[in-house]
């Protein structure tokens, strides 16, 4: 019989649940809010994501350093929640691509500090043995919330054009904020922490640091996806349900995903991650119809379900318990601030060439990644964290 998962977990799930539903009311109408109201180019647009994901990833080594020092996570919980609901309005309000540059900005900001000690504290309540089911319950949520909010953007962007839908969303982010109220965590003492080396850290981890950072400079925003299904007919209305079905999707199988990780290995999932990954954005560049772009964005969504939990299940098996949350947050540093030059390049290769130069490229990275990560000498060593 299967254990229940800690009521932290249900909980963390239910924040991550209502944050998504506010958060992606807005991510799918914001390329087409820079591009189609704002006169923004695509160049604008990859600068704009990039620099929003560098800067979450920047903020969660200090997210989870800070929480490791502290010796507490729900502070910087409250922090990376709560910060980001009250800036709603200043989406609502710009009138120029810098001020959804500004907006963008301080939201990752509130990210960034709450990813790392959410991750820890999952980690920390969670046996080992089920890391799996707990990081796919908790994506499943997340992409459950990822579902219903472009399904309401949907519906309400006929009746409150892209500001009214900025408005609302603030309300299921302030609800998420709330929710961090009732969660309870066992606080350690405060404590100095040696300097952050990776020399401290295993050889599984420092090369799956390497492989990551080259991954993720093929790794672009979902944005350009958006503005792919655009260019090959689809709607704003359109683009968005299918987004919405995206996410739903992921949602659906992030959880037996998850369990199917703990069954077979993390790292075997990680591997068909890259592989998937690799495949839809090949297909992405030879598509020239709505139904295949539409087709391979549910695919995209079977390596999101796949890749995103189990990432997070193979990473808390390669660090040590006495730092989690500085080593994810590293991790999630050291790759997310590759994410600006990711998504630049993609952008620029799209701009002054094609999509499809964009997209092969991309694929190129995720196949290199795959390659490496398949050849780790790392695996027979023994773990040194």
């Amino acid at each position: 019989m299967k254990k229940k998962l800690p009521l932290e977990v249900y909980l963390l799930g239910a924040v991550s649940l209502f944050t998504d539903i506010a958060s992606e009311m807005i991510y799918p109408l914001l390329p087409l809010f820079l591009t189609g109201v704002l006169g923004a180019s695509t160049t604008v647009v990859g600068l704009v994501e990039g620099i929003a994901e560098a800067t979450a990833s920047l903020f969660k080594v200090v997210g989870g350093r800070v929480s490791d020092r502290i010796a507490a996570r729900k502070p910087l919980l409250l922090f990376g929640y709560g910060f980001p609901a009250l800036l709603r309005p200043m989406l609502a309000l710009a009138t120029a691509p810098w001020m959804v540059l500004a907006y963008r900005f301080l939201d990752r900001v509130g990210k960034g500090v709450r990813t790392a000690p959410r991750d820890a504290l999952i980690a920390e309540v969670t046996p080992q043995e089920t890391y799996g089911r707990a990081y796919g319950f908790h994506r499943a949520m997340d992409s459950l919330g990822a579902t219903l909010g472009p399904l309401l953007a949907f519906l309400l962007l006929p009746l409150l054009d892209f500001r009214g839908v900025f408005w609302v969303s603030a309300l299921p982010a302030l609800l998420a904020t709330a929710l961090l109220l009732f969660l309870r965590e066992k606080r350690g003492l405060a404590r100095p922490l040696p300097p952050l080396r990776l020399s401290n850290f295993s050889p599984q981890y420092r090369w799956f640091l390497l492989v990551s950072g080259i991954y993720t400079l093929g790794l672009a925003s979902n944005a350009f996806l958006i503005l792919r299904l655009s260019d090959l007919g689809l709607s704003a209305a359109q683009s968005t349900l299918v987004y919405t079905l995206y996410n739903l999707l992921y949602a659906l199988m992030a959880y037996p995903l998850g369990v199917l990780g703990d069954r077979v290995g993390a790292r075997h999932l990680v591997l068909g991650g890259f592989a998937l990954y690799a495949l839809v954005y090949l297909g992405f560049g030879f598509s020239f119809a709505a139904w295949q772009g539409i087709a391979l964005f549910m695919l995209y969504a079977l390596y999101s379900a796949a890749f995103e939990g189990s990432s997070r299940a193979y990473l808390a098996q390669i660090i040590p318990a006495e730092e989690k949350a500085s080593a994810i947050g590293f991790y999630h540093t050291l790759v997310g601030l590759l994410l600006l030059p990711a998504s630049a390049l993609f952008g620029f290769l799209w701009q002054q060439f094609d999509p499809q130069v964009a997209f092969f490229t991309a694929a190129g990275f995720a196949g290199l990644a795959l390659v490496l990560f398949l050849l780790d000498p790392t695996r027979r060593q023994p773990y040194t964290c």
